[in-house]
């Protein structure tokens, strides 16, 4: 019997953290469901409507919280009791547990082997500088009473408490996988245990049938969410001062500052703002693009420069994260990295990048390590040594 034949036969849990808006981590899910076909995906909440377009066909269960009024509006502030929600569900008749989670899915608990995805330790309480919640001053009504509840207790040994569970959940579950090598040295440092490294899955084949015309034009590209800590003003800054055109692709909270910050630096001329683009656009972006800029700090993994390298195109990356793992800046190259933060230093690669120094082939080469087939097969194999073993 095949691996592939074997995973099918096995019955598995796959756990997630509440579903209802699509990235990197929904998208990882996806290929967990595609390895382990007759599995039933768990989740304390979720929109029925999302499941149901990206993960067609696959069973669901929700727990209490699904029949809380208003939960993705404040979902923030119901993620203290997620624990409990995940601590009800029960698998009789499962063979395993594969659980994926950057918050609470890891505190589920069952009598059978259960297999963590670490997408990171959870940042709230570990590495408040990656938190997304805004400032209080900026919610209005309920949001901005229960920010300061939630508020009341952070940096407080109700905190530490908090992060006690965090770190005993994850001790807890049998086996733990970190998505990087960056993403493993945060799990010992947080949680004081050992992880081995799965990469995630990036379609990398069906972005390089889709992209085989690699025609460069004369731009660069910054690609996914506009957010304070995706470094999108130092992108816009750097391509100012080394006057450079950049196509920014994406939406999100730091959008309209990001516009205003164009106004302020009279960069019009410069940057332009495309907005959110389709699954071919971005693709389309990705293959003519002179280069991504990826000016994130600490990224747990980083898909869109993997993505980017697929397409044929090399990466310009600050050198920190998973993104070091992922982009060779020695021969054969498929981008380079600045060391220092700030927008001078990422100019100055700008203004004297070279694209003709970088092969397509190249990039697609490396771009090969992370593809989907990999992470399945690897998954797979995982996940039935520690049925065998438990």
């Amino acid at each position: 019997m095949t691996q592939k034949e074997k995973s099918s036969t096995y019955k598995i849990a796959v756990v997630a953290d509440p579903l209802y808006k699509y990235g990197g981590a929904e998208k990882h899910l996806g290929d967990i469901l595609r390895a382990f076909p007759n599995s039933t995906l768990f989740t304390a909440f979720c929109d029925r409507d999302f499941v149901k377009k990206y993960y067609p066909n696959v069973e669901i269960k929700t727990s209490f919280m699904q029949y809380i009024p208003g939960k993705f509006k404040f979902r923030y502030f119901l993620q203290l009791i997620q624990p409990l929600a995940y601590k009800s569900f029960r698998y009789k008749g499962y063979d395993a547990i594969v659980s994926i989670s950057i918050a609470f899915a890891k505190f589920t608990r069952g009598n059978i082997p259960h297999i963590n995805i670490c997408m990171s330790p959870t940042k709230f309480f570990w590495e408040k500088e990656g938190r997304t919640l805004k400032e209080n001053n900026q919610l209005k009504g309920i949001n901005r009473f229960l920010f300061s509840f939630y508020s009341f207790f952070m940096d407080t040994f109700l905190e530490d408490i908090w992060k006690g569970w965090d770190k005993g959940a994850a001790q807890k579950v049998d086996k733990m996988i970190a998505i990087s090598k960056a993403v493993q040295k945060r799990i010992k440092k947080y949680y004081q245990r050992d992880s081995d490294v799965i990469y995630p899955p990036v379609e990398v084949k069906a972005i390089q049938e889709l992209t085989k015309v690699n025609r460069k034009e004369n731009w660069f590209l910054y690609l996914g969410r506009v957010e304070t800590y995706k470094g999108v003003e130092l992108a816009i800054r750097a391509a100012h001062d080394a006057k450079v055109p950049l196509k920014i692709a994406g939406i999100g909270d730091d959008l309209e500052r990001m516009k205003e910050l164009v106004k302020e630096l009279n960069a019009k001329g410069y940057v332009k703002f495309l907005g959110f683009v389709s699954e071919e656009e971005k693709l389309e972006l990705l293959s003519k693009a002179k280069a991504l800029i990826f000016p994130v700090r600490g990224e747990d993994f980083g898909i869109v420069p993997v993505e980017a390298n697929a397409a044929g195109t090399p990466v310009i990356a600050y050198r920190d994260g998973g993104v070091v793992e992922t982009i060779s800046d020695i021969n054969p190259k498929s981008g380079e990295f600045f060391k220092k933060y700030d927008y001078k230093s990422l100019a100055r690669i700008l203004k004297k990048f070279d694209g003709r120094q970088y092969k397509a082939e190249n990039c697609r080469k490396q771009a090969s390590n992370f593809a989907v087939e990999i992470f399945i097969y690897k998954l797979q194999r995982y996940v039935d040594d520690a049925i065998q073993n438990r």
